[in-house]
C-alpha cells in the first residue's frame, strides 16, 4: 500500500516519496530521550495548538484573499499590538490607515459580525497564550553569543514553524490549483535551480519521477540552459530560487519562456527579477535570518513542492498511486529488510 512508503529506508537513506505522514512520536520527534524531554514536550503543545487553529493562523492563511485595504487591517492583528484591546474602532483604523468600513468588512470578511466581536477573537488569542508562551517567541533567531547548545533544537524547530505558517500567508490558492493543472498536464517537466534550492529541485524531481512524470533536473546551470532552449509549448518549466535574482536560474527560466514552455517561478518575493519571466508565481515569503537563504528557505521551498506535488497526485490518485506503488517494487531488491539488523 501506498501509505507504507514513508516508512521504509534504503541504503541507510530515507526514501523521498511521503503520500501518508508517519504518527509515530518516536520516528517524528526521535527517541524520548532525557536531554530532549523537555523540547518533545514543546512540540506536542505546539502540535496541538495548530490543531486548534489559532485566529492569528487564520488570518495568516487567509491573508492573500483579502483586499489590499483589509490587509492593512490584518496586518495590524498580524503585528500582534496588545494596545488594540484598548483601542476603539476609529483608533484601530487610524492605526491601519483605512477608513471604518474597511475594518467592519475585515471583520466580516473572517465570518465576524463587526468590530466587536474582531476584538474578541483578539482578547481570546492573548489569553490562550497567556497560559502557554509561544516557544518561538522566547527561543527566536537569530542566535545570541550566550545561547546553549541544547536550546537549538527547539529555536530551529520552532522558527520553521513560523515560518511555514507565512507561506499560507503570502501563498496564493489561484496560483497554487493554476501551477498544479499545469505540470498535471505536462508532457515534460523541467526544473531549474542553484546552490541551496538545488535541494529542493532534486526532492521534487526525485518525487514525480517515482509517479511517472518525465522530470529534468541537472545541477549543471549551462545545461539548464541548453535544456531551456529545446523545451516546447507541451512542456512546463519551474525555477527555484529564493531571492529570485540567481543568474543561472533566471537566464534558463527566460530561455524556457521564450521556447514557449508554461514557466513557474518558486521564490520568496514578489518583486524579484524571476518573476518577470514567469507565468505562475508562487511566493513563501520568507525571511531570512542567517547565511542568506542556506538556513530557513529550504523548509519553506520542500513544503511548497510537496504542496505540488500532492497536489498533481491528487488530480488523477489512483492512476498515480498505481504508478507509485509499481517504482517502489521495481526498486525492492536496493532495499534492506526491515528486520536486518546491525
Amino acid at each position: 500500500m501506498v501509505k507504507c512508503l514513508s516508512t521504509f529506508r534504503g541504503n541507510g537513506e530515507k526514501i523521498f516519496f511521503h503520500i501518508f505522514f508517519c504518527k509515530n512520536e518516536k520516528y517524528l520527534y526521535g527517541k524520548n530521550q532525557k536531554g530532549n524531554q523537555g523540547n518533545v514536550e514543546k512540540l506536542r503543545r505546539k502540535r496541538s495548538e495548530m490543531e486548534y487553529k489559532s485566529f492569528i493562523f487564520e488570518v495568516r492563511s487567509r491573508y492573500r484573499e483579502f483586499r489590499p485595504s483589509e490587509q492593512k487591517a490584518a496586518d495590524i492583528i498580524l503585528n500582534e499590538d496588545k494596545r488594540i484591546l484598548d483601542w476603539t474602532i476609529e483608533e484601530f483604523a487610524q492605526a491601519a490607515g483605512v477608513s471604518q468600513p474597511t475594518v467592519i468588512r475585515f471583520a466580516r470578511a473572517l465570518g465576524l459580525k463587526g468590530y466587536r466581536e474582531l476584538k474578541n477573537k483578539v482578547l481570546e488569542e492573548y489569553a490562550r497564550k497567556k497560559e502557554e508562551p509561544d516557544p518561538a517567541e522566547i527561543l527566536n533567531y537569530p542566535v545570541q553569543k550566550e545561547d546553549r547548545i541544547v536550546d537549538i533544537p527547539a529555536k530551529v524547530i520552532m522558527t520553521n514553524i513560523r515560518h511555514l505558517e507565512e507561506v499560507l500567508k503570502a501563498l496564493s490558492s489561484y496560483e497554487f490549483v493554476r501551477a498544479v493543472n499545469a505540470l498535471e498536464k505536462a508532457e515534460n517537466i523541467s526544473v531549474y535551480a542553484v546552490e541551496n534550492s538545488s535541494c529542493t529541485a532534486e526532492d521534487f524531481a526525485t518525487k514525480m519521477t517515482y509517479i511517472g512524470k518525465q522530470v529534468y533536473f541537472n545541477k549543471d546551470g549551462y545545461m539548464q540552459k541548453v535544456n531551456a532552449k529545446n523545451l516546447t509549448e507541451r512542456d512546463v518549466a519551474i525555477g527555484i530560487s529564493h531571492t529570485g535574482q540567481s543568474r543561472h536560474t533566471v537566464d534558463a527560466l527566460r530561455c524556457a519562456k521564450e521556447s514557449g514552455a508554461m514557466t513557474i517561478a518558486i521564490t520568496n518575493y514578489q518583486q524579484a527579477l524571476i518573476n518577470k519571466y514567469a507565468d505562475i508565481i508562487l511566493c513563501t515569503e520568507n525571511t531570512q535570518y542567517m547565511y542568506g537563504n542556506a538556513i530557513f528557505s529550504r523548509s519553506a521551498q520542500i513544503s511548497l513542492v510537496d504542496m505540488l506535488y500532492l497536489g498533481v497526485f491528487l488530480k488523477n490518485y489512483d492512476y498515480y498511486a498505481e504508478k507509485l506503488n509499481n517504482s517502489w517494487k521495481n526498486i525492492q531488491d536496493l532495499v534492506y529488510e526491515r528486520d536486518s539488523r546491525f
